[in-house]
């Protein structure tokens, strides 16, 4: 399925390029999209072994760098 949607991609960009047909740009941008929206996973940020009588601490800070909003858990 990548191997197609990478190829519909190259294919309909490669065609609207030259002038064929404006659809031909919808569609490269279409096949772009679902490209991505297949391959969206979170990364690993961290990974490690926890062996027994290992502590592993995980505090969770707002992207704005201030406390979080809702401190309760959910």
């Amino acid at each position: 399925m990548d191997y197609l949607l990478r190829r519909l991609v190259k294919v309909a960009t490669r065609r609207g390029m030259r002038g064929e047909h404006w659809a031909w740009f919808a569609l490269a941008a279409g096949a772009y999209v679902l490209q991505r929206a297949r391959r969206r996973q979170e990364p690993v940020v961290y990974s490690r072994n926890v062996k027994p009588g290992d502590r592993l601490l995980v505090t969770v800070r707002s992207p704005k760098g201030g406390p979080l909003d809702d401190p309760s858990p959910t």
